[in-house]
């Protein structure tokens, strides 16, 4: 199993428009943090979580070349408004391209992109194609089995997702404030586990670091990760706070087991 942080920043990104405070003017690249996004191989599967708005540029900055699946965490903007970008791997593949959500979200879409499911107006209009398909329950994409864990965040729907594949497995979370027993129980003793880590004030749907520590600990993964950060973490500043087994993501990071 291969995965790329595609992107690790909270919904405005880091830098944030006009702000300039260390973390946003850092040249630590680290610091740099697109919206949040994972790319998830297997075998000859690929996988995309979330499209959110920098997905365009993200996939250009990782040389990504196919996605045979999108899954969508929840129907929050930062997570799904780079969907029509799809469209270029549909050319490339010559397929339609399903995408999972739960109900919610997947209404979601269906209203927000309403143009994909309608006839074309005009003749070789340029458009993604996609199949939704909500998630009921574990599925498998390609070599993937994929189990949906909903987890805390808002009063929404948000779903987690385990993969699993050869005997490898990954956990991911990104938008998180609390977990039930029956979720950490299915993330319990992945491979890899990444989690929401916003900051260190509390916030109303997202964990603060201490939180997610806590909670990776609890889970007990072989490594664990936290992503959806804002702008003030500084990544080198806060990774010196962590215990040995739990890290700060970054864009770009590639891990493979």
């Amino acid at each position: 199993m291969k995965i790329i942080f595609l992107g690790t920043g909270t919904s405005v990104g880091v830098p944030m428009i006009g702000c300039t405070c260390p973390v946003c003017t850092s040249t630590d690249p680290r610091n740099r943090r697109r919206r949040s996004s994972l790319y998830v191989e297997s075998e000859n599967t690929n996988i995309v979580a979330d499209t959110p708005p920098d997905f365009r540029e993200q996939a250009l900055a990782f040389q990504l070349r196919r996605v045979d699946a999108v899954l969508f965490t929840h129907s929050h903007a930062d997570h799904i408004f780079g969907l029509d970008d799809i469209r270029r791997f549909n050319t490339l593949q010559q397929t339609v391209i399903p995408a999972y959500a739960c109900r919610s979200a997947l209404a979601d879409l269906r209203r927000i992109f309403d143009y994909v499911e309608q006839p074309a107006v005009f003749p070789g209009t340029y458009r993604p194609e996609i199949e939704f398909r909500e998630v009921n329950g574990p599925f498998d994409v390609g070599s993937l089995r994929v189990t949906p864990v909903e987890v805390i965040h808002g009063t929404e729907t948000t779903l987690g997702f385990r993969f699993d594949a050869n005997g490898r497995s990954l956990g991911y979370a990104p938008d998180c404030h609390a977990m039930s027993p029956a979720a950490i129980s299915t993330f319990r003793g992945v491979d890899v586990m990444i989690l929401d880590g916003l900051r260190h004030r509390p916030h109303a749907t997202h964990l603060t670091v201490t939180d997610s520590v806590n909670l990776l600990r609890e889970i007990g993964a072989q490594r664990s990760y936290i992503t959806h950060m804002c702008h003030e973490l500084d990544h080198e500043t806060t990774q010196r706070t962590l215990p040995d087994s739990i890290w700060l993501s970054y864009d770009g990071l590639t891990l493979e087991w």
